[in-house]
């Protein structure tokens, strides 16, 4: 999930007319020798930490579950480098031109960047299954675009694409941050500098740019330390939540701190600072909330390393960090980020297999050779000679033909993609929809007792996978459904919407209720029923306190239990809603006792107060068991990576997960509340199907096709009926 960008100032100046600097400024030249181009190998070292402690983290997680923070130390790395560039432009020529600065950060970034994403671009088509295109597609634009971590930070706020399948270009995020970064920060020094000028200023241009950037550095910690207490996913990719970082090593750069005259003092500071980034790597872990105040640990030791200066000692941080190997690593450490992460993404896909070691040592070592060949034969040659050197323009023009390249070639996917949902869904209307033949062994009839059929079915699947795994994205009823941190209750009115409908029906439930929309329209819309919704992603209906693991706060439970009282008395209040459907997805979560309840058991009996309150207003309560969710993997993935062999992305019908939550709460001794099971829909005594009569199940792992969840109208419909008819007998 991470990545790094190589930050280094082109040693070249740019043209550009004298101007007297400031008076404190020439002062501070003279006595320290600013402005002088100075050579930091140790830098180049601290690279190398940086970008291997990423690649070892995407190889081997489980044994450096931290090493995420290398990014953050390439933050503080490019805040020192750049901020220093800059001002030292600004005090020799009293200016600094924009375009010559990002002409040449166009120049050093975006010719092997541009490659790798080309590249990325044809390995998807080539390697990676089809229901993996329209996702890395999306993210090649952005990562074309420079805008990859706020299209991350967006997925991670959308409940139903948290769990998508990492992309080959992910790592790109971190590239983006930088990027804008660049474009930012010397209109930020330029405005100061400018201001620096006027006569009732009476500070010089080094100290107000320090206390600019202090101050954004300060507000930029405080929204991250917030921002990743409330929403970490989203908090961990987008740019505010970073700038500190940059601005950590930019006053480093600025403050010129003194360097302890003793070299055993430099090289216990330096040591320090190693450790802590050493120590971030290795005890960090997903369960961090990060980058918050935590992230202060490896951007603080980053600050170390570089402020303790050099030493002459042998075997000290220093030393080691300017030896060849580290300095060769830190030299290629962009393309080697560059490299790793489209090979750890695209091997398993060539090979069939998990990553083994041979294949990730293979990984390790093709990627320092691929991150050579780049740095030598596209980075530096294209950097360095006359062709986009020689005009800023040229560099701009080369930025924005590359640019449109790549999102060239993701519009052309998408294209594609959208013709066949288009022919998908022509299809599945012609086989499924209410004009349609009734066909015996097509969809969920094929598991009907006696049937005859196979139950998996022949002939092109309904939806084709690449389509099943985008209705995550496209979801017809995404704005009826909640989002996981939103306490706010939305009311939807679907099925048959006209004046006196029969019957008033409320949905209520997590997106396992909301994938069951679809059947329960074509069921409300001929027996002119009207279905009233209540729906949000995360949260069933029960007076227990649901609890993931996989979330770092407590907002989202927080949210779910007041959303759940808010429904509750709505729903127990309205006197049109006659029946009460309700599902969820029991097994993700564990329960424990709500802010205001004792229970014997939060599982089963955090059901009963919530239901109870609506029986007792004269309502029936339907409670449909869940679906029998796959173990964890995408169906539509697994299914095109097996044509012809769904059988193989079955799941054994003695591996499903117990489901007592429902079942028990569901068998409820009151009259009004009834359980209604279509398990015999979806398995058999062999297997849970990934694919029943031609149609998939599954739009991931857990959640329904819309074209499965039609197909059950039929019998869904007689069911809902017969249950409430048995009430009324």
């Amino acid at each position: 999930m991470s990545t790094d960008a190589q930050i280094c100032p082109d040693h070249v100046p740019d043209p550009a007319p004298a101007v007297a600097p400031h008076p404190a400024e020439r002062r501070r030249q003279a006595t320290t020798g600013a402005g002088v181009a100075r050579h930091r190998p140790e830098i180049q070292g601290l690279r190398a930490v940086a970008v291997l402690l990423v690649v070892f983290f995407h190889l081997w997680p489980a044994q450096l579950s931290g090493g995420f923070v290398g990014v953050d130390v390439f933050f503080v790395i490019s805040g020192y480098l750049i901020t220093d560039h800059i001002h030292r432009e600004t005090v020799r020529t009293g200016t600094l031109s924009l375009h010559r600065f990002w002409a040449r950060r166009i120049r050093r970034l975006l010719p092997a960047s541009l490659l790798v994403l080309a590249l990325g671009a044809v390995a998807t088509v080539t390697f990676l299954p089809a229901t993996e295109w329209a996702t890395t597609a999306r993210q090649l634009a952005a990562s074309a675009l420079y805008v990859q971590n706020w299209a991350l930070a967006g997925d991670a706020v959308d409940y139903m694409a948290q769990d998508n399948a990492p992309t080959l270009a992910q790592h790109y995020w971190s590239l983006s941050v930088e990027e804008q970064f660049y474009v930012l920060w010397p209109v930020l020094v330029l405005g100061i500098v400018v201001l620096s000028r006027r006569s009732w200023i009476r500070w010089s241009g080094r100290r107000l740019l320090a206390a600019g950037i202090a101050l954004l550095g300060a507000v930029s910690l405080v929204y991250s330390v917030v921002a990743t207490y409330a929403d970490p996913a989203a908090a961990y990719f987008v740019t505010p939540t970073r700038i500190w970082e940059f601005a950590a090593g930019g006053l480093l750069a600025l403050l010129a701190l003194p360097t302890a005259r003793r070299g055993i003092v430099r090289a216990l500071i330096g040591g320090a600072g190693l450790a802590a980034i050493v120590a971030a790597g290795v005890f960090y872990d997903g369960a961090t909330l990060f980058p918050g105040w935590v992230a202060l640990l490896p951007v603080l030791g980053t600050v170390a390393v570089m402020a303790a200066g050099p030493t002459s000692r042998r075997f000290t941080p220093h030393w080691w960090l300017t030896r060849r190997p580290a300095t060769f690593i830190g030299d290629i450490s962009y393309s080697v980020y560059l490299w790793h992460w489209p090979l750890i993404i695209v091997l398993p896909h060539v090979t069939g297999t998990d990553l083994r070691l041979v294949d990730k040592l293979g990984i390790f070592a093709a990627t320092l050779v691929l991150a050579w060949l780049s740095k030598v034969y596209v980075e530096d040659p294209l950097r360095t000679r006359t062709f986009l050197a020689a005009a800023p323009w040229r560099a701009f023009a080369f930025a924005g033909a590359g640019m449109a390249l790549v999102v060239a070639g993701t519009v052309a996917v998408n294209t594609d993609l959208d013709r066949r949902e288009s022919e998908a869904e022509a299809r599945a209307e012609a086989v499924l929809g209410a004009d349609a033949v009734a066909e015996p062994c097509v969809g969920p009839a094929a598991l009907a007792p006696d049937s005859g059929c196979d139950p998996i079915g022949s002939g092109p699947l309904i939806p084709l996978p690449e389509v099943a795994v985008e209705q995550n994205r496209r979801s017809e009823y995404q704005e009826c459904q909640q989002a996981i941190t939103q306490p706010d209750v939305i009311r939807c009115e679907k099925g048959y919407t006209g004046p006196d409908p029969k019957r008033v029906i409320a949905l209520v439930g997590d997106s396992h209720a909301t994938h069951w929309l679809p059947g329960l329209e074509l069921v409300a819309e001929s027996s002119r029923w009207t279905i009233v919704t209540y729906l949000k992603s995360s949260c069933p209906p029960t007076s227990a306190r649901r609890v993931l693991d996989s979330e770092q706060t407590d907002e989202a439970g927080d949210s779910c239990e007041r959303w759940v009282r808010e429904v509750r008395d709505e729903v127990a209040a309205d006197p049109s809603v006659s029946i009460v459907v309700t599902s969820m997805y029991t097994t993700a979560y564990e329960f424990t006792d709500g802010r205001d309840t004792e229970l014997d058991d939060p599982e089963v009996d955090g059901f009963a107060p919530v239901w109870d309150a609506w029986t007792e207003a004269g309502k029936d309560v339907v409670v449909i068991r869940d679906v029998p969710p796959t173990q964890g993997g995408y169906v539509p993935t697994c299914l095109s990576a097996h044509p012809g062999d769904e059988i193989d992305c079955a799941t054994p019908a003695g591996d499903l997960p117990d489901d007592a939550a429902a079942v028990a709460a569901g068998e409820s001794d009151d009259p009004r509340v009834h359980l209604l099971d279509l398990t015999d829909r979806f398995c058999d005594d062999d297997h849970c199907y990934p694919v029943v009569g031609g149609v998939i199940v599954y739009r991931d792992y857990s959640h329904l096709t819309r074209e499965y969840a039609a197909a059950l109208a039929p019998e869904l419909g007689a069911r809902l009926n017969r249950a409430l008819t048995e009430e009324q007998d």
